[in-house]
């Protein structure tokens, strides 16, 4: 194996380890993401767009790895220090062990499954790979969803559960605005008003804070099971882009000659009447 083709295989495992350090950083936050989700807030919104773009970094990087790097063994070690990376920038603990060996289980099957898709072919297209590339951006949303759980759960552990303050400031000014003229007779005075907004702060902090605790433990997987129902159609809405970036990628790199075709003669199997 020459030099040259040795420097770029480090290359294209540099760039997945990179992609896979960038989606450990933002795991990272989506663990505290539990306290701009409810309410929903312009931070989570900026949360979920790092998201979508560190996910759909490992797609492209991994793509990449996945075609180009020969022999199998090669794209192992390269997801092997992705997740190494990534496991270093999430969390250094139990959980981040195991989120970073899901995370290189799943790289692993992505590589066989993108070789058999190619090996199937007759000629090779990016697009052949859209369904395995789909299921990897999945599995990677579900990690993130896990991230969000142990992150909550672990506030909740520590701290108790207990109503977010700017949650009930949000329900209170939902009803300030939109429910408490219908409920009060024509004519309340703003004293009125101000009394039934504070009666129903104190329910939301006393009674239905109380009603929660006993189901304190589901309440984080609760949360991560909505924002995985988000996460899923968004998914399936971006999983396009790697291909897009694929696409022209690849044709840049045999371009300039970092890559190149290879056609080989291979022997079909079929049937017939004897």
């Amino acid at each position: 194996m020459s030099t040259a083709r040795i420097i770029k295989m480090v290359i294209f495992g540099a760039l997945l380890a990179g992609a896979g350090s960038f989606l450990g950083l933002v795991l990272r936050w989506a663990g505290h993401g539990y306290e701009h989700l409810i309410p929903p807030s312009w931070d989570a919104l900026y949360l979920g767009i790092w998201l979508l773009g560190a996910l759909v970094a490992v797609a492209v990087t991994g793509g990449l790895v996945a075609v180009l790097l020969r022999p199998f063994w090669v794209a192992v070690i390269a997801f092997a220090v992705s997740a190494l990376a990534m496991f270093l920038t999430f969390e250094i603990s139990p959980v981040g062990i195991i989120v970073a060996v899901i995370y290189f289980l799943v790289g692993l099957l992505y590589v066989r499954g993108v070789r058999g898709e190619i090996g199937n072919r007759i000629r090779f297209s990016v697009w052949h790979i859209r369904g395995t590339q789909t299921i990897l951006l999945v599995v990677l949303a579900a990690i993130a969803c896990t991230s969000l759980y142990f992150g909550y759960a672990a506030e909740i552990e520590s701290e108790g559960f207990s109503i977010p303050e700017q949650t009930v400031d949000w329900v209170v000014d939902i009803a300030d605005e939109h429910i408490i003229d219908s409920i009060l007779p024509e004519g309340a005075s703003q004293e009125e008003r101000q009394e039934v907004l504070d009666e129903l702060r104190a329910t939301l902090e006393g009674e239905v804070g109380s009603l929660i605790e006993p189901y304190e433990g589901y309440t984080p997987m609760g949360l991560a099971a909505i924002v995985f129902m988000i996460l899923m159609p968004l998914t399936f809405f971006i999983s396009w882009i790697p291909m897009l970036i694929l696409s022209p990628l690849l044709f840049i790199l045999i371009r300039f000659g970092v890559v190149k075709k290879e056609t080989e003669i291979v022997e079909v199997t079929s049937l017939s009447i004897a």
